[in-house]
């Protein structure tokens, strides 16, 4: 009996501690500590007086000093965690997730998220996009496809809640539209729970790219939820052509175009996003370009007191900081229509 007895708790120790020199995750270190306790605990069995806690309760205390040691490994020393199983999401990125922790693989760069507190942690450009349109196309077969895989999303904001959540639908484009206008499908929804990212420079129908766990679908709105989520950054409203329409007939009088911005012998000015195309009024109202950010890099006059920016398509006369003129390269300057009203 005694023989036996140790035959099992040699082996079973053995199995307990030899994963800890081997630093690759691999399931099967998780299957050696869990069968090497239950053989320790086989062992207490052939004792010649059984003690009820030996049997019941070491077993649990085991597993808790095991899995304590192995934590205190994996955060002080960035070894490969044992108790975690792998969420591959691709041949870069894998979760590694645990108990009270999970560990992201970003193409050999490991990051520790303790309590899992912190959002998507790898690069962004690790992961495939997804356009919306295809994930909501079927949106329960999508959920069963990335159920728990973090996956990056692209589509147009349909809605947002405060600072809580946005809203993206499938949509379908509008020939001839503008200031990203489509056309929403209402049938379903990804919501994106934003844990603390803001989204004070994105409107409705801009366009967004979100990395987020897929984290439940609800059929009964066909509605598909991601937590943990980052904001991409992108440039797509950074990089424009700009477009003047011409008056057919100037009438040599200013024609109010935006707060503080006036038009002079032009019926509207479009800037082109190659993904979509805004007026150039919108896009002042909405921040995506400031009146500094057009006048950059242009050559400059000042003409009584007052500064002329000559640019490719159209000028602009700056009258005051309350008061700019947006002027048809076919007119001369005449710095006297600042007194117009």
């Amino acid at each position: 009996m005694k023989k036996k007895k140790y035959i099992f708790l040699i082996i079973g120790l053995f199995l307990i501690v030899i994963p800890y020199f081997i630093n690759v995750y691999s399931i099967y270190r998780l299957i050696s500590v869990c069968l090497g306790i239950i053989l320790v605990d086989i062992s207490f069995i052939f004792q010649e007086k059984k003690n009820i806690f030996l049997l019941f309760y070491f077993p649990i205390l085991l597993l808790i000093f095991t899995y304590s040691i192995d934590y205190i490994k994996t955060y002080t020393l960035n070894l490969k965690s044992i108790f975690v199983i792998e969420n591959k999401i691709n041949e870069k990125v894998s979760i590694y997730n645990s108990l009270l922790y999970r560990v992201f693989d970003c193409d050999g760069e490991y990051i520790f998220d303790n309590n899992y507190e912190d959002n998507y942690n790898c690069d962004t450009s690790l992961i495939t996009e997804i356009d919306i349109n295809k994930l909501l196309n079927e949106p329960k077969n999508s959920y069963h496809e990335y159920k728990n895989d973090f996956i990056k999303v692209r589509g147009k904001i349909s809605k947002i809640s405060g600072t809580s959540s946005i809203e993206l639908q499938a949509y379908t484009e509008v020939d001839g539209s503008v200031n990203g206008y489509v056309k929403f499908n209402e049938t379903s929804k990804l919501i994106i729970n934003l844990n603390g990212d803001y989204v004070s420079n994105y409107k409705i129908y801009d366009y967004i790219i979100v990395v987020g766990l897929l984290d439940s679908y609800d059929s009964k709105t066909n509605t598909l939820t991601l937590t943990d989520t980052l904001i991409e950054e992108n440039n797509i409203y950074d990089n424009y052509d700009i477009h003047v329409i011409e008056s057919s007939k100037c009438s040599h009088e200013l024609k109010e175009y935006v707060d503080g911005v006036y038009l002079y012998c032009l019926d509207n000015i479009y800037l082109d996003y190659k993904v979509d195309k805004y007026e150039l009024s919108y896009s002042l109202k909405d921040k995506k370009v400031t009146l500094d950010s057009i006048k950059k890099g242009s050559e400059t006059e000042v003409i009584d007191d007052k500064k002329v920016f000559y640019l490719d398509k159209f000028n602009i006369i700056s009258c005051s900081e309350d008061k700019n003129i947006f002027v048809s390269k076919e007119e001369k300057i005449n710095v006297s229509i600042c007194e117009e009203e």
